[in-house]
């Protein structure tokens, strides 16, 4: 019996020390993609502990399904964060306060010296990467966060998301390209 048997095993017959372990081994990853879709850690950290919520109240009928658990533990952070967006669509909300700060940190910092300048630029620049990731649409930044980030296959892509192989690398075409686009409009030749 595998590792992950053992444990699914203890969890069934309801060992808490089980779960936790779970929990321990699964957390950056599922954290990991939460962010990736959330775009923020607040909203990441809240789909991660959704996800382990779900997984540890319904988890003799996760027990029960065929595949790796480590797949279904991604396609279903995937579906919460789908059901978020949809939720979320109806009751648009912004933070006041965060726009403020971040309208008045960009615009009165002043670099020093020719380092501070690299660094500065540098750190535009990855904000601008991660506005411009920000706004790709659900399936693309999936899927390019599962290759690039996760460095998949595309037949593991296509497995987690239930495309073709021929889809997944059409649409980490089309968001390669939709990130680029946006790069080139804020200004960052590529």
């Amino acid at each position: 019996m595998g590792d992950m048997e053992s444990l699914v095993a203890r969890m069934q017959e309801g060992d808490l020390t089980a779960f936790e372990e779970l929990v321990a081994k699964y957390r950056n990853k599922v954290y990991a993609l939460a962010l990736t879709l959330a775009g923020n850690q607040a909203d990441a950290e809240d789909l991660t502990q959704e996800v382990f919520l779900k997984i540890y109240l319904g988890f003799k009928e996760y027990a029960q399904k065929k595949g790796s658990f480590e797949a279904l533990i991604h396609r279903m952070t995937v579906n919460l964060w789908i059901d978020w967006t949809r939720r979320r669509k109806r009751f648009q909300t912004f933070s006041l306060d965060s726009m403020t700060q971040e309208e008045n940190q960009a615009a009165y910092e002043i670099a020093s010296s020719e380092e501070d300048v690299e660094r500065v630029y540098r750190r535009e620049f990855w904000n601008a990467v991660w506005r411009a990731w920000g706004e790709l649409p659900d399936h693309y930044r999936i899927v390019l966060k599962l290759r690039v980030v996760d460095q998949l296959s595309y037949k593991e892509i296509a497995a987690l998301t239930g495309d073709t192989e021929a889809a997944v690398k059409s649409k980490l075409n089309r968001s390669r390209q939709m990130l680029k686009e946006r790069l080139r409009k804020a200004g960052y030749p590529l």
